[in-house]
C-alpha cells in the first residue's frame, strides 16, 4: 500500500469543493475545518531532528513522527509542557527519547496554529477513492498572514492510480512534492528557527595552504561563537548543558592558543590565557554541583536499599549549594569584567595580523599532531611498568590535548583513518577519565560529609562512607583495565597510521 503523498503549495493555489480535479475526473467535497494549535519540540542543539524526529503536541496530547518514514507514534496525553525525557509519560516516546536526549531538555522550536480542511476526493461514481487533507500553517499570533500551506493525500486501498493522478493534477498546479522533513524544515524556517544550525563542535573546512594564524584565528572564532551562543543561556538555568558547551568551548580555545602560542603574537596570548581561565574558573563550582546532581540517581542505585533514603541531606545539601553558585557564576558572567575579556578577544580574532608570509596550517598541524601522539605512547609506556596513579593523571590530559587536535583539523585528513583515531583515543580517554573522575568524586564526598550542618547526619556520613569505598572499588577496576585501553590504542597498525597521516618528513 502507497503511503501519503505531501505537496507544498504555491500562494496563489487555492483548493476549493468547486475546483474541478484532473480535467474534472474527480470532484472535491469539502467536510469541516479544524484549527489546532501545534508546538514542536526539540533540544536547543536539535538532537531529535539530527535523527529525523519530531516531537509534536498540542495542549493535550504529543506524538512522535518519524520525518524519513513518515509514521508516527500513537498519541499520549500530555498534562504540561514536556522538560526532560523522564518527565514525560512511560511507553514509546519516552522510551524512544530518553537516549537521544540525555541531560537536555525540550524545547517548543515552533509554535504554530494548523487550519485543516479535509476533501473527499469523489470520482465519477461519488466514490471516495482518495482523502485529500489541506493544512494552513500561521504563526501564534492572531490575524498573521499564513506561513505556509500543503496538501496531504492519504491512500484508500485499491485505488493507488487515482491517487498518483491527484499527486500529478496537483504538481500541474504548481505544487512541489515535499518529504515530510522537508515539510518540518519549512515550517521552522518559516518561524525564523535554522534547523541543526547549532552544534557544540563546529568543523571548518580549512584550507590546508592557509597561513597557520589564520587558520587558527578561524578555529578560535568557531569556538567563541559557541561560547557567545550559550553563555546567554546559563542565568535562564534551563539544563546543565549550556553550561557544559560554555566551558567545553573554554577549554578548547585554551588548548589551542597553548599548543599554537608561537603562532600567534605572545604578548595578546599570554594575556588571553590567563584571562580565559579566570572566565573558566568563575563557573567551575557551578559544573561540579551539576555533575554530582545529576549523578544521584547512579549514586542511589549504588547503595543498599535500606541506606538510599538516607542520602537526601546530602543531595538537599547540593541543591542548597548550588543555588549560591549560580548566583556567583552568573554575577561573574554578567559583570563589566567578562564583557570587556569577551569583547577584546573578539577584537583580536578580527585583527588581521602579518600572517600571509606563514608557514601553512597543514604541516604545522601534522607536527603538532604527531608529536602530542608520541609524547603519549612514552608516557603511555611508562605507566605500564610504574601503575602511578598520578602520572595517568597527566597523561589523561594529554590525551585530551590531542583529541582537541585531531578535531580541530580533522577535515584536513581522510574521514574515515581520523574517525578511527578518534574512536580509539575516545576509549583510552574514557578509561583514564573513570580514574580520574573516580579518585576526585570520593575526594569531594568526603569532604561534603565533613561540611553537613545536620546533627542527625551520622546515617547520612555512613552512606557516604559506603558509596565512597563502592566508587573506590570501581577505580581499582578502571585501573586494572588500563594496561587494555592503551595497548589498543597504541598497536603498531595506529603507528603506522598516525605516522603516515602526522610524520612530516624533515626537507
Amino acid at each position: 500500500m502507497m503511503s501519503q503523498l505531501l505537496y507544498c503549495l504555491p500562494e496563489n493555489l487555492l483548493i476549493t469543493a468547486e475546483k474541478p480535479v484532473a480535467a474534472g475526473l474527480f470532484t472535491l467535497c469539502a467536510e469541516t475545518t479544524h484549527q489546532s494549535y501545534v508546538a514542536y519540540y526539540d533540544s536547543f542543539d536539535w538532537r531529535l531532528y539530527q535523527k529525523s524526529l519530531a516531537l509534536v503536541g498540542n495542549k493535550r496530547t504529543i506524538y512522535l513522527a518519524d520525518l524519513a518514514t513518515a509514521v508516527t507514534s500513537p498519541q499520549t496525553p500530555l498534562r504540561q509542557h514536556p522538560t526532560f525525557a523522564w518527565h514525560l509519560p512511560d511507553g514509546e516516546i519516552k522510551e524512544r527519547l530518553a537516549p537521544l536526549l540525555d541531560v537536555r531538555t525540550l524545547l517548543p522550536q515552533a509554535e504554530v496554529y494548523t487550519h485543516r480542511t479535509p476533501y473527499r476526493v469523489l470520482n465519477e461514481d461519488e466514490k471516495t477513492v482518495v482523502r485529500l487533507v489541506v493544512e494552513t500553517i500561521r504563526p501564534s499570533t492572531p490575524d498573521a498572514p499564513p506561513l505556509a500551506t500543503c496538501a496531504r493525500l492519504l491512500p484508500l486501498r485499491g485505488y493507488e492510480t487515482e491517487m498518483e493522478q491527484v499527486g500529478e493534477w496537483l504538481a500541474a498546479q504548481g505544487a512541489t512534492a515535499v518529504s515530510p522533513l522537508k515539510w518540518y524544515e519549512r515550517i521552522l524556517t518559516a518561524v525564523g528557527k535554522d534547523p541543526g544550525q547549532y552544534t557544540a563542535k563546529p568543523r571548518l573546512a580549512l584550507d590546508p595552504a592557509l597561513p597557520a594564524p589564520m587558520a587558527l584565528k578561524q578555529l578560535l572564532r568557531a569556538e567563541l561563537e559557541i561560547i557567545q551562543t550559550n553563555a546567554p543561556y546559563i542565568p535562564q538555568d534551563i539544563d546543565t548543558e549550556f553550561l557544559h558547551d560554555f566551558r567545553v568551548a573554554l577549554r578548547r580555545t585554551r588548548s589551542a592558543i597553548s599548543q599554537f602560542k608561537d603562532v600567534l603574537p605572545a604578548e595578546p596570548v599570554a594575556r588571553f590565557r590567563a584571562d580565559l581561565k579566570t572566565v573558566a574558573q568563575w563557573t567551575n563550582d557551578l559544573r561540579d554541583l551539576d555533575v554530582y546532581l545529576l549523578a544521584e540517581p547512579t549514586y542511589q542505585a549504588m547503595l543498599p536499599d535500606f541506606m538510599q533514603a538516607d542520602m537526601a541531606p546530602l543531595f538537599a545539601y547540593l541543591r542548597r549549594k548550588r543555588k549560591k553558585a549560580l548566583r556567583t557564576a552568573v554575577s561573574a558572567l554578567r559583570s563589566p569584567t567578562y564583557q570587556q575579556i569577551m569583547a577584546d578577544w573578539e577584537t583580536f580574532l578580527h585583527t588581521p595580523d602579518d600572517e600571509a608570509a606563514a608557514p601553512p596550517i597543514l604541516p604545522l598541524a601534522q607536527q603538532r599532531i604527531y608529536k602530542r601522539y608520541r609524547r603519549i605512547i612514552k608516557q603511555g609506556q611508562k605507566i605500564l611498568i610504574s601503575g602511578e596513579e598520578a602520572e595517568m593523571h597527566a597523561l589523561r590530559i594529554e590525551c585530551k590535548k590531542l583529541r582537541y587536535l585531531l578535531e580541530f583539523f580533522i577535515t584536513l585528513f581522510p574521514p574515515e583513518e581520523m574517525a578511527l583515531l578518534i574512536g580509539q583515543l575516545k576509549t583510552l580517554q574514557t578509561n583514564l577519565g573513570d580514574i580520574n573522575d573516580l579518585h576526585v568524586q570520593e575526594a569531594y564526598l568526603l569532604r561534603l560529609a565533613a561540611e553537613l550542618p545536620l546533627p542527625e547526619s551520622r546515617a547520612t556520613l555512613l552512606a557516604v562512607g559506603a558509596l565512597v569505598a563502592h566508587l573506590h572499588q570501581q577505580r581499582a577496576q578502571a585501573r586494572e583495565q588500563f594496561s587494555a585501553a592503551f595497548t589498543q590504542f597504541a598497536t603498531p597498525e595506529n603507528r603506522r597510521l598516525f605516522k603516515q597521516l602526522f610524520k612530516v618528513e624533515p626537507t
